[in-house]
C-alpha cells in the first residue's frame, strides 16, 4: 500500500489510490459515470406503434364482425326463386301427326 491519498472532488475527504468512490460521499472518485442513454423515446414511439396496431385491429374485427345486415340481404337474395320462363305463345310442335276428317283413298 503506497502512503499517497488524494481528496475526494465533491467532500475532500482523503482517498487512496487503490479507491475509486469515497467511502464518506459515495461519489466517484477517479471514474465518470456515463450518461443514462436517452430510452423514452423509442420506448414512447413503440407504444404509440401498438397502440395504433391495436386501434386498427379493433376497427376491422368491429368490420368484419358486424355484418348482420349484409347477411340478411345475401340470404334474402340467394333464398328467392330463380324468376319464372316467359311463357312461349305458339305451342311446340307435336310429332305425331293427328287428322280429324275422313282420309282420302
Amino acid at each position: 500500500m503506497t502512503g499517497a491519498t488524494t481528496a475526494c472532488p465533491r467532500c475532500g475527504a482523503a482517498l487512496r489510490d487503490d479507491q475509486d468512490w469515497c467511502l464518506d460521499c459515495g461519489a466517484a472518485a477517479r471514474t465518470r459515470l456515463a450518461q443514462t442513454p436517452r430510452w423514452r423515446l423509442p420506448i414512447t414511439g413503440a407504444i404509440a406503434v401498438a397502440a395504433l396496431c391495436g386501434v386498427a385491429l379493433a376497427f376491422a374485427f368491429a368490420r368484419l364482425s358486424n355484418t348482420n345486415d349484409e347477411v340478411r340481404a345475401t340470404r334474402a337474395a340467394t333464398a328467392q326463386p330463380p324468376p319464372a320462363q316467359p311463357a312461349t305463345t305458339a305451342p311446340a310442335p307435336s310429332p305425331f301427326t293427328t287428322t280429324t276428317g275422313p282420309t282420302a283413298p
